[in-house]
């Protein structure tokens, strides 16, 4: 008689052979010694400055305005980059500056303005911090009343997770003469 047949005599015996078994494969498994979780260092990769200068997106800004007597007039204002004015370096970014041109036109089409303006134009209005680290960011119509209009020049940092920047008034009296001073709400930053 052979060690199978000794062992498998009836169905208890199968059983318990299978229960056995079944035991001793836990047991060989379950005594293994537990691995420790290993920790895994990653350096953080930072992303590298973009060493390229950087420049804002050209902007045009068309609008009309009635001014003296009524009268209508339009303007269109115009800001890109000026590669031929000095880079400005702002929040460890090169920018080039911008220049605008601001264009104003009588009803009957003829050009009564036309000029552009760049920081160096703004003289003292400007405090040094913007002169030296500010973009010229744009302009916008404010209000033409009696012989003036005025327009709001802005000067701060292009990168917008920054509210840096400081307003400029200018204003054009009705022969064409230009004046720049501190803007009422002058700084936001």
């Amino acid at each position: 008689m052979n060690m199978q047949a000794l062992y498998c005599k009836n169905a208890r015996s199968k059983g318990l052979l299978c229960f056995l078994l079944f035991m001793g494969t836990l047991t060989l498994f379950s005594c293994k010694e537990k691995k420790e979780p290993e920790e895994i260092v990653v350096d953080k990769v930072m992303d590298k400055p973009r060493t390229e200068t950087q420049s804002m997106a050209d902007e045009n800004i068309n609008g009309e305005m009635k001014w003296i007597g009524g009268a209508r007039y339009t303007y269109s204002i115009e800001r890109s980059a000026d590669e031929s004015l000095p880079k400005v370096e702002n929040h460890d970014l090169e920018y080039y500056d911008n220049s605008v041109h601001l264009v104003i036109k009588r009803s009957d089409g003829t050009v009564f303005f036309d000029r552009s303006v760049t920081k160096k134009s703004l003289g003292d209005a400007l405090p040094a911090e913007f002169r030296e680290s500010g973009v010229l960011l744009g302009m916008n119509f404010e209000e033409a009343s009696g012989n003036t209009v005025k327009y709001v020049v802005s000067v701060g940092s292009p990168d917008d997770s920054y509210d840096e920047f400081y307003y400029i008034l200018m204003t054009i009296n009705n022969y064409g003469n230009v004046s720049y001073s501190v803007h009422k709400n002058k700084r936001v930053g």
